[in-house]
């Protein structure tokens, strides 16, 4: 993904929802206008981003951060860590988060296919207020730079040195107000090149304070107990921020779920006529934290491919059998296996 592709998924509208139907309704569509109205619902079901109150809370002590390091003197700005388990979510709640930085900068220019701005008087450039990139497993400064570069539009080849200075000029030059680095897990710090990469991330961090008062954010996967937040320099400059999976083992835990599932079922039961309103929140709450084990990228799949498969069968109910017809991650069938089997020990 380059900035340009960044800018077309900002900008898109979310799918629209086709207006529910009953049963009778759908069956007496031609086939053709009811393959086409599962079609928009199966997009719009999977495009909807779950974004639960953990989550909204994030994303407001993000939005936070930027803004008050835009009004602190120019330099080393305070840096932020979004930590969580593997597939929970983390990567799309940035991106969400990212998308909302993206257009309220660009404000008027969002509508442009191609926003741009003057950094210094006379000169015109694409304007990219946010920067994301992925990491790959122990990246050196030379990769850093690469994809920083690539998703700019800049040249990655030459010497880390060299690549360093073309991406501060491009950050310095496009506006970039934050520079997100996704799987922040695959950084190594036990070898010398590992430790120069944490070296450059505070030199980033630095840099890009100078120029725009921008802010790094490092996403990844337990990020606890690892290098970068272990630092002592990073860590005197490091909010950090941890999404968990959702629990039931407390009656708060239990509300703060059903709080999930009522977001998550709220527009997909609408499109099965009859449906109970309290079908996901109570009937079906504790099996669906059994097959999910409480992920939110597991919930919105469960949901989803359970109110499809209800609607293509016209039933206006779902049951356990129903949500166990559901393929999910292996890590999900793994926590099954350990309940179970917790469950046969204290038996």
């Amino acid at each position: 993904m380059d900035a340009h592709d960044w800018h077309r998924q900002a900008t898109t509208p979310a799918p629209e929802w086709p207006d529910p139907l009953s049963i009778v309704e759908y069956e007496a569509l031609p086939r053709d206008s009811r393959d086409d109205y599962f079609r928009r619902l199966t997009v719009a079901m999977n495009s909807t981003v779950v974004v639960s109150q953990p989550m909204r809370a994030v994303q407001t002590h993000l939005d936070d951060i930027v803004a008050t390091n835009r009004l602190r003197p120019p330099g080393a700005m305070p840096m932020v860590a979004v930590t969580a388990p593997f597939s929970a979510g983390k990567s799309t709640l940035l991106k969400h988060w990212g998308f909302g930085l993206h257009r309220s900068v660009l404000g008027d220019q969002v509508t442009s296919a191609r926003p741009t701005w003057s950094p210094q008087p006379g000169v015109i450039a694409d304007w990219v207020p946010v920067v994301y990139v992925t990491l790959m497993s122990s990246s050196s400064i030379k990769e850093i730079n690469a994809l920083i570069l690539l998703y700019l539009g800049y040249p990655p080849e030459g010497l880390a040195r060299t690549t360093t200075t073309r991406v501060l000029h491009a950050l310095r030059m496009h506006g970039v107000r934050a520079v997100i680095l996704d799987d922040a897990h695959m950084l190594r710090s036990t070898s010398a090149q590992g430790r120069a990469v944490l070296d450059y991330i505070k030199f980033l961090n630095t840099e890009l304070g100078e120029i725009n008062n921008g802010t790094v954010i490092l996403v990844g996967a337990d990020l606890h107990g690892t290098a970068i937040l272990d630092d002592p320099q990073i860590r005197a400059r490091l909010t950090t921020m941890t999404v968990d999976a959702f629990q039931i083992s407390t009656i708060e835990k239990k509300a703060a779920w059903q709080g999930l599932l009522a977001t998550a079922g709220h527009e997909p039961l609408q499109h099965i006529p009859g449906a109970p309103p309290d079908l996901f929140v109570n009937r079906l709450a504790q099996h669906i934290w059994r097959r999910t084990q409480g992920y939110v990228g597991e919930v919105a799949k469960l949901v989803a491919g359970s109110v499809l498969d209800a609607v293509h069968d016209r039933r206006s109910i779902i049951t356990h059998n129903d949500l166990d017809a559901i393929k999910l991650s292996e890590r999900s069938v793994d926590g099954q296996l350990d309940q179970t089997a917790k469950k046969k020990r204290q038996s």
